[in-house]
């Protein structure tokens, strides 16, 4: 039952190259259920006012929101009515729950290799390929979308059916990356829920689900274990007893099913290295999540809790300040390949239309690089480059694939207002980190000689002798410190013996709600991760080497 190929975005689906939406929001839609505004599209570039207010009366607690030495239970009850009403949200937008044909636990998954999330793609995209040529022109069916493409040569050899990448394709406006598929056409609606820990209850709190290719999959696949996003304040209209609800003083809190990882651990490990390493990074933490939908407390599985980088608690925390303007770039804009506002994902300060400060970033990026000093000194006016590097470099041993540079998505922008409103660089997002076989969800090269004038913000910087130094310097510290290979292999095992008893075991994952084929899967996944971190000490040494 271990998922090879189910990824939090449908480029997972379509190959690395093929530039589509994973944790995005689609078309903006309305809460049908409770009349409130559902946001900006379907998935989770925030798009709902997610940084508004956070001068809460309760100061955040870190340490009781995102414990680190146990996995609080946190309970979710919701009226049978409001869950219905979430299904049936859901059943208009995607079909059918269990019926979407995606590959689910032991259905066709293509190859795919022990351990690696996203492995292949599903069988389908094989089969279209059947009787044809390398390169031959191909359709394939695709959660209710025509996607056409070109057979292509997959790691075994065999031919599958490469979508074309959205608006624009490989090579065309943006390049790779510069379209996107939302298979969440709105946001998922907002229902009433009540949440409660070991010592705390809240009540009127706003749930629904979250995701794009994350959610379509698990609910094609017929599994509940289903992404979720908890807005405490979202119903304080209907109900002033709550105004400025927080959770301990949090104002949100996303809930990451885990999607194509058979570790569980992949999101909250790798969130951590970006952390050690003083690249800017939201609080994680494992949870045991129950909801009762009216038939009493099911275990839904282990999730991984992640702050929010647009809340003002985040920019206060990070930067010491939180006025500045908030980007979740999704789509062509994304790639900074195409000047696209539209698609930049504006996360707060909605009302002001202002995106001068990505205006700024944007037209230094393609300022002419003849003087390399002169245009040096106005990027890094910007952006935050020495940050932007410290995170190529570790994302780029961590083969995080699902990451700018394959994907327009998957990272915020703060414009910090103590440095003039310079970019800074925030990654999201890592159920896709230490990818362990190549072809299909392959990350980038650590020479990067691949990447294209497509993604100029590597291509540009590591033309640049001087900041491909920094690059490289960047490369040798990662796996000397932040992913060296015994203290890597120490936290897997710590994170891994810390979830293990609500994965797998009499409290463990049960069917239904998890991705988790056996405890023997899990520990594989386990033993594949350790091997990850010394396999790449190695890769780094002997390029550095060259």
């Amino acid at each position: 039952m271990e998922i090879r190929f189910l990824t939090t975005t449908v480029t997972a689906v379509v190959l690395a190259t093929a530039a589509l939406q994973g944790c995005g929001d689609a078309a903006p839609g309305t809460d049908e259920a409770t009349g409130t505004a559902a946001g900006t599209g379907g998935g989770d570039t925030g798009g709902e006012g997610s940084g508004g207010e956070d001068d809460a009366k309760e100061d955040p607690d870190y340490d009781a929101a995102f414990p680190q030495d146990r996995v609080p239970r946190l309970d979710i009850t919701i009226t049978p009515e409001s869950w219905q009403a979430m299904l049936d949200d859901m059943t208009a937008q995607v079909g059918a729950f269990g019926q979407g044909g995606l590959g689910g636990p032991g259905g066709p998954g293509g190859p795919g290799g022990e351990g690696d999330p996203g492995g292949g793609p599903p069988q389908e995209f094989f089969d279209a390929c059947d009787g044809l040529a390398l390169g031959d022109a191909c359709t394939v069916a695709f959660i209710g979308d025509e996607l056409a493409g070109t057979c292509a040569e997959y790691s075994d050899g065999s031919l599958f059916c490469q979508p074309s990448g959205g608006p624009g394709g490989p090579g065309g406006p943006g390049g790779p990356g510069g379209g996107s598929i939302d298979l969440i056409e709105d946001t998922p609606i907002y229902v009433e829920c009540d949440v409660a820990t070991e010592d705390r209850e809240w009540h009127h709190v706003g749930i629904r689900f979250k995701g794009n290719s994350s959610l379509a999959m698990s609910w094609s696949q017929g599994n509940l274990k289903l992404p979720l996003r908890l807005s405490f304040d979202k119903f304080e209209d209907e109900h002033p007893e709550i105004k400025d609800q927080r959770f301990y003083g949090f104002k949100n809190l996303s809930l990451a099913n885990g999607t194509g990882d058979p570790s569980l651990v992949r999101e909250k490990v790798a969130t951590e290295i970006f952390d050690k390493a003083g690249v800017p990074a939201p609080a994680t933490a494992f949870y045991r999540v129950f909801i009762d939908h009216g038939e009493g407390p099911t275990y839904f599985g282990l999730y991984t809790g992640i702050e929010l980088p647009s809340d003002k608690v985040f920019l206060r925390s990070q930067f010491g300040n939180d006025e500045g303007n908030v980007y979740k770039p999704d789509g062509a804009g994304a790639t900074w390949a195409t000047w696209d506002p539209d698609t930049l994902g504006k996360d707060n300060n909605e009302d002001e239309a202002d995106f001068s400060d990505a205006q700024a970033l944007f037209d230094a990026l393609h300022a002419d690089r003849t003087d390399a000093a002169a245009w040096r000194a106005g990027l890094e006016a910007h952006l935050d480059v020495e940050g932007f590097l410290r995170w190529l470099a570790i994302n780029t041993v961590i083969q995080d694939w699902d990451q700018y540079g394959r994907m327009a998505h998957n990272y915020f922008l703060y414009a910090d207002e103590d440095r003039n409103g310079q970019l800074q660089w925030i990654p999201w997002d890592h159920s896709f980190a230490f990818a362990t076989s190549g072809g299909f969800g392959q990350g980038l090269s650590l020479s990067l000689d691949e990447v294209t004038d497509d993604w100029p913000l590597i291509r540009f910087l590591i033309d640049d002798p001087v900041y491909a130094e920094m690059y490289r310097e960047h490369l040798a510290q990662t796996v000397q410190v932040e992913y060296e290979p015994a203290a890597a292999e120490q936290r897997f095992r710590e994170a891994h013996a810390l979830v293990a008893p609500y994965v797998v075991g009499p409290e463990g994952e049960i069917e239904g709600h998890t991705f988790v084929e056996s405890e023997a899967s899990f520990n594989e996944a386990l033993d594949a991760l350790i091997a990850h971190a010394s396999t790449r000490q190695k890769d780094v040494t002997e390029f550095l080497a060259q």
